[in-house]
């Protein structure tokens, strides 16, 4: 086998290109880290563009950095993968946040020596006008993921000449939606699936839509920071000691029955009350949005934490004050919030979608345009509740939802694992393959006042390979890269109780219960 030898002192990035092979593998390659090598054996409909080894850098062993395109009908899905010299003898997919157009970071499964891949879904972010193409738009809704997975798994398997022992994807918001998607359209390209704070799709969108009607209406009815502080400190204090424990955390929002129209001004504006506009907008936020059948469409927010950088600030007010536009309504210029982003994306697929330029989250009418978005939701919400295919093939699925998080309502997520377990056949069926936890003062896939970094892949590592099922996770939370608190976070339905005694900032003294 062909040695490569990196002389010290030189960048750590360094990129080796040419028809090298790697070092000091477990197990040989069987081909070189060429485009060459790589693209005779190269399934068809793929295109490798480029091959080099990448020089070891941090906990990232040295690997074989493969960039391609899986040809589709009417487009090309570009992937990244990532072939370390130590391999696992295993394969790790990424999903990606937003919508798309960026290939997502290959480190933490390189870290663990997974041949690691990710895809932009079917363009680039650059690209202001993919949105329009129907073929990118169903790349980025389910297919980019399934046929750059196959392709990524297939060149793995070629490159070390043998087949991945396992497979794995892991993804968050966006990614929890790639996530959900394939467990519902393909259940077999994965044998085991984390699906994080999964977004909907179109529903969301049209959730996020109605709020921001009525944010931007004008500038009596837009919600400033210090109000969302006020708003955040009062939904905490009335629920936080509802799951028994005065800790500072909404542990189930679920036993809190606040009442926004508590904070209403009595009188004229002031920083503590929320006049009647701004009422208006809080009030859509926690209502959600209801069919005429009185099922929910858009899911309600629970209460709690909605302050902080990464909490409201970060997804639905910004954090610079929208400027007034000549009619009167407010528009976001700077600092714009990601919802308001990621809303703005969608309903430009949706205007695609129905040949209709003129609809956007602005005129959007929930009871006139409704019927509309059947074709796009098809393409983009992965709303399927049957995973009984996944389910008989043994593949193993873990979620994950922060209960603070301000962009995605963990109410969503909780009504899908219900509804699938049903479907099921009851919660001992469920358990076979399935597991749900919901994280207290998480935002957004990490961040908030709760303790919200925690390792799943071993959980689902031990799951898939050795039969061993996940209890309780450990979650940390950290202040300065100071770890400050410690939680379980448990399987659903169970919840975290205090034993009585000891530490509150310290898992030990929790246990997971029936609530």
């Amino acid at each position: 086998m062909k040695l490569i030898h990196l002389v010290s002192g030189i960048a750590p990035a360094l990129v080796v290109a040419g028809g090298a092979v790697l070092a000091q593998s477990k197990g040989p390659s069987a081909v070189e880290c060429s485009v060459s090598a790589l693209q005779a054996k190269a399934p068809a409909g793929t295109t490798v563009t480029s091959a080099s080894l990448v020089a070891p850098n941090g906990a990232n062993p040295q690997f074989c950095q493969v960039d391609g395109h899986v040809a589709t009908p009417g487009n090309e899905v570009n992937f990244r993968l990532g072939l370390p010299e130590r391999w696992n003898g295993k394969y790790y997919f990424v999903g990606v946040g937003g919508t798309g157009g960026t290939i997502g970071r290959l480190d933490a499964g390189l870290a663990r020596g997974y041949a690691s891949a990710s895809t932009d879904t079917g363009h680039v972010s650059s690209d202001a006008t993919w949105t329009a193409d129907a073929a990118k738009r169903i790349d980025y809704g389910y297919r980019g993921t399934h046929v750059t997975a196959a392709a990524g798994k297939a060149l793995t398997a070629s490159f070390y000449g043998s087949t991945p022992q396992h497979a794995y994807f892991q993804g968050c918001s966006n990614g929890g939606r790639q996530a959900f998607m394939e467990l519902q359209r393909f259940p077999d390209d994965f044998d085991g699936v984390i699906a994080g704070d999964p977004a909907t799709g179109v529903p969301m969108q049209v959730g996020r839509a109605l709020v921001f009607q009525k944010l931007l209406a004008n500038p009596d009815s837009y919600v400033p920071i210090e109000k969302v502080e006020m708003l955040s400190k009062a939904t905490v204090a009335a629920c936080d000691a509802r799951d028994g424990l005065k800790d500072g955390l909404v542990s189930d929002p679920r036993l809190c029955h606040f009442k926004p129209e508590t904070l209403k001004c009595t009188g004229a504006d002031a920083p503590n009350c929320l006049t009647a506009p701004q009422l208006a907008v809080v009030q859509q936020f926690y209502d959600g949005v209801k069919l005429p059948s009185g099922e929910v469409y858009a899911y309600p927010f629970p209460f709690g934490h909605e302050g902080d950088a990464t909490g409201w600030q970060a997804w639905t007010i910004g954090r610079t004050p929208p400027p007034r536009d000549a009619n009167g309504s407010l528009e976001f210029a700077q600092n714009r919030p990601s919802g308001f982003v990621l809303s703005g994306e969608t309903f430009k697929m949706i205007a695609s979608a129905t040949s209709d330029p003129n609809v956007s989250w602005r005129t959007f009418n929930f009871g006139r345009d409704l019927p509309r978005l059947k074709e796009i939701t098809t393409i983009l919400s992965p709303l399927d509740t049957d995973l009984r295919p996944y389910k008989n093939r043994g593949g193993k699925v873990l979620m994950y939802h922060g209960w603070a998080d301000p962009a995605i309502s963990a109410y969503g997520t909780i009504d899908y694992y219900e509804r699938m377990t049903k479907i099921a056949g009851g919660q001992k069926a469920a358990d076979e393959f399935a597991r749900l936890y919901l994280v207290p003062g998480m935002h957004h896939c990490a961040g908030g006042p709760g303790p919200n970094q925690f390792d799943m892949l071993t959980a689902l590592e031990n799951w898939v390979e050795k039969g061993a099922a996940p209890q309780s996770i450990i979650a940390t939370h950290a202040t300065a890269d100071h770890v400050d608190r410690t939680r379980p976070i448990c399987p659903y339905p169970q919840v975290a109780k205090y034993v009585g005694t000891g530490s509150i900032d310290e898992a030990a003294n929790f246990k997971c219960q029936a609530p």
